[in-house]
């Protein structure tokens, strides 16, 4: 999914039916983020602009400097048949990747029950993703608690978890002995880890 023109035009239907899988109690605190992202070197794509068009409708598209493209819920654009149009600051290519991330706010202190919670809903989140394949979907063992690349990321009440820069990966097995998780300063997002 990626082109060195400066342009990229996506289907939005791929997005809505990954979305609406989501689209449920179930999945509350996590979602899919989709980000643009260098080709060679896996860092953040430069976007100039993203809009949604259909042949009556062009709207704008919100997104972030991290590369993430805020797509909307919207059955109406799928039935519109909706593209996705991203104008790159770049000639390099990009391409799409999709993370599953926790949607919530987290304090310095967060409870080893949020942990093992979190590690459920993205293993259901990821099974529910490869759909009839999910027998082969790898399980989700923990959770990585993530900061901005430039800052340093620490766990500071006990030995658990295994913390490198900005981040931090906390297993379930590591949660054994432990309540609360208290970290130097805020995680900023949550994504799964999945015991390779």
């Amino acid at each position: 999914m990626g082109t060195s023109d400066s342009t990229m035009i996506l289907n939005y239907d791929g997005f809505f039916d990954r979305i609406e899988k989501f689209d449920s109690p179930e999945f509350v605190g996590v979602k899919l983020g989709f980000y643009l992202r260098k080709l060679n070197d896996g860092g953040v794509c430069p976007i100039e602009s993203v809009r949604l068009k259909t042949k009556l409708k062009d709207k704008p598209v919100y997104f972030l400097e991290s590369g993430e493209i805020i797509l909307p819920y919207d059955k109406q654009l799928d039935l519109d048949k909706a593209h996705v149009v991203i104008e790159k600051r770049t000639f390099e290519e990009c391409g799409l990747d999709m993370r599953l991330e926790s949607t919530k706010l987290f304090e310095k202190e967060v409870p080893a029950e949020s942990v093992k919670e979190l590690v459920r809903s993205f293993d259901k989140a990821l099974k529910e993703q490869a759909g009839m394949m999910s027998f082969l979907t790898p399980d989700v063992v923990g959770v990585t608690f993530l900061i901005d690349k430039d800052q340093e990321l620490s766990i500071v009440n006990s030995e658990v978890g295994d913390c490198k820069n900005n981040r931090c990966t906390i297993t379930t097995k590591d949660l054994t002995n432990t309540d609360v998780i208290l970290f130097s300063q805020l995680p900023k997002k949550a994504i799964p880890f999945i015991a390779r």
